[in-house]
């Protein structure tokens, strides 16, 4: 069911909106689901729109295809743990910048939740703010946070091993009828309590308020894009609940740690003329500023029809055709159907290696960009889709190398994923750039290649050194660790034979804030397992958890 409810506001709730104020001292180097889910409406809701402790290393990726199970682990704690992220002044970074026009050499200067300055060479030590700053040489890449604007995030406790699409289909009302989706979704909708297509034979005490799973489930989904750069991701989960704020932005929802939350989505098409309506009344009021939408999922006339459909379903034919849109997939679009997004400020959200799973081949993308469509970048869900963004940036890549002879270069495809995906939340005084005035979510890779931007699609989790979100870093290189050895809170994993620190905890017990990486995994891993006894008769077995990273083999 979709709703046109204007969206509620965020409480700022971030246990430290501190940017990297972290480091203090000398100088220190750094070494979809598609559209249609018939079954499960409460996906397709709009919005209401030391720091490491020394815990022993927690693997938590695999190898595939040789080794395809989640390696055991046996995980604690760290001693004495409240979750704290104690605040220091600032830090200031060196490496090289990329921005949506230009690569350069220089620094970057944080400030609490911050960026204050971004400039190519010494332009930021000079400030009066950089003078207590802890000084750090990346020798890597500095990246702004991705940005995903498509991810079913409830189902990314899955991934192919769970079910893949066993043909390809004409469009989004075929595939969910096969049957192991069904079992699958089943498991889904039983974890999180859904409030609409829970399965009857759902145990205690997941089918109740006190004992779902929904919270770790969405965690789960933001550790696998946290990992690999990703620091805010349209989730589409459903009813928010305050256990979202941690990790990454939950940017679709209440609980962004931003001051204010005007995005709506729906995953479901058609909606209903009253909620169109509600949209386009959220529009003139302002308390909507982008909607994003499933529209022309698949290959035949029938997908093709729903752009058609968009526009004439309101009460006033084509106010949904809006700057304010955003349409996710559009793989049965032409040029026809550009032209007339591009005459009304219309965006795109683009799902590659979902498309091709499930339909044989993606939006043309080039004739999208030829008629003037901001195009975006969405991995959609794990089952078929790309199980991050950096996954998703590579697949991008090679279907252009090998169906539109380069037509994106590396600069185009990130540029997707950033500025292009904040401007089409609008957004983009907040997030999507490195640049001073906007959010301290950026990344930092291995600055290995000769071009930086062809970095980051060759880049994975390994090679991923620091993340911060806000201003705090989540997620780097285990090399960090003594740079703030008097926070507590942090565990150690190993990712792709990476020793890496991981920081899940927030300074709160309540609505599961408190929860460790090992909390979180702990309780999916059993959940999976009750599941599977709970419906022995199906055939099908759904642990163990999928992991975080499924590793390539060198």
């Amino acid at each position: 069911m979709v709703m046109s409810l204007p969206p509620r506001r965020s409480l700022g709730h971030r246990a430290v909106a501190v940017a990297a104020a972290w480091l203090m001292g000398a100088a220190a180097p750094l070494g979809c689901a598609p559209a249609a889910e018939p079954s499960d409406p409460d996906a397709s809701a709009p919005s209401d729109g030391g720091l490491f402790g020394d815990t022993g290393a927690l693997p938590l990726d695999t190898v595939a295809p040789a080794d395809t199970t989640d390696a055991s682990a046996t995980d604690t704690k760290p001693k004495d743990f409240d979750g704290s992220r104690n605040p220091l002044p600032g830090v200031l970074l060196l490496g090289t910048v990329l921005t949506p026009s230009q690569s350069y050499v220089g620094q970057v200067l944080i400030q609490g939740d911050t960026i204050t300055c971004a400039e190519p060479g010494q332009g930021c030590a000079a400030q009066a703010q950089a003078v207590k700053a802890k000084t750090i040489d990346t020798k890597g890449i500095l990246v702004p946070g991705l940005i995903d604007m498509h991810n079913h995030i409830l189902f990314d406790i899955f991934d192919g091993d769970d079910w893949l699409p066993s043909k390809t289909y004409l469009n989004h009302t075929e595939w969910p009828k096969e049957v192991k989706y069904g079992a699958m979704l089943d498991v889904k909708q039983c974890l999180e309590n859904a409030s609409q297509g829970k399965p009857k034979w759902c145990p205690a005490p997941y089918n109740s308020k006190e004992g779902h799973l929904k919270c770790e489930m969405n965690k789960w989904g933001e550790l696998k894009g946290l990992v690999a750069g990703t620091t805010s991701i349209v989730g589409l989960a459903g009813a928010s609940v305050p256990c979202f704020h941690s990790l990454a932005r939950s940017i679709d929802t209440q609980y962004n740690d931003l001051e204010f939350d005007k995005i709506q989505t729906s995953a479901l098409f058609p909606p209903s003329t009253e909620a169109g309506d509600g949209v386009c009344k959220n529009y003139a009021k302002g308390d909507t500023q982008a909607y994003l939408i499933h529209c022309g999922e698949g290959v035949d006339t029938l997908a093709l029809g729903e752009f058609n459909t968009l526009a004439t379903l309101t009460t006033e034919d084509g106010c949904l055709l809006s700057p304010n849109t955003v349409l996710t997939h559009g793989t049965a679009f032409g040029p026809a159907e550009f032209a007339k997004m591009k005459e009304n400020g219309v965006k795109l959200t683009w799902s590659p290696a979902s498309n091709v799973a499930l339909y044989g081949t993606t939006a043309n993308i080039p004739a999208a960009i030829d008629a003037g469509v901001l195009v975006s970048l969405g991995p959609d869900w794990s089952m078929g889709g790309s199980q991050n963004l950096l996954d998703e940036l590579r697949f991008a890549d090679e279907w252009d190398n090998k169906h539109w002879g380069n037509r994106l270069s590396a600069k185009d495809l990130l540029t997707m994923a950033t500025f292009h995906a904040a401007y089409s939340l609008q957004l983009q005084d907040q997030i999507g750039q490195i640049k001073a005035g906007l959010r301290a979510d950026l990344f930092v890779i291995d600055g290995l290649a000769p071009d930086p931007y062809d970095a980051v699609l060759k880049a994975t989790p390994a090679e991923v050194k620091l993340v911060l979100v806000n201003g705090v870093p989540l997620y780097g290189d285990v090399a960090l660790q003594e740079l703030v050895a008097d926070n507590p809170g942090c565990e150690k994993a190993e990712i792709c034979g990476r020793g890496k620190f991981l920081c899940v905890a927030e300074n709160s017990s309540a609505e599961k804030l408190g929860q460790t990486l090992a909390d979180i995994k702990a309780a999916l891993e059993k959940g999976l397992l009750a599941m599977d006894a709970a419906t022995p008769a199906d055939g099908w077995n759904f642990a163990p958890l999928t992991p975080l990273v499924r590793c390539k083999k060198p």
